[in-house]
């Protein structure tokens, strides 16, 4: 960045600014992190339902003996 040119005024607001926009900008990716992060737990959630549910159905039957 080049020098600035302006007053002593024109700096301090134009860092004011700066400093504004830095926050805003923050705000808006930590929101999508967090909506990111929401959405990976979601779906490591659903992979372990389906996991599970893998695992049940493909246990071996308990062989039951006939009382006959």
């Amino acid at each position: 960045m080049t020098g600035f040119r302006g007053s002593d005024e024109q700096l301090d607001r134009e860092i004011e600014t700066l400093e504004r926009i830095a926050r805003i900008r923050v705000r808006r990716v930590a929101g999508e992190l967090r909506e990111l992060d929401r959405d990976l737990r979601d779906l490591r959630q659903e992979r372990s339902r389906r996991r599970a549910s893998v695992a049940t159905s493909t246990e071996a039957p308990v062989a039951t003996e006939s009382l006959v």
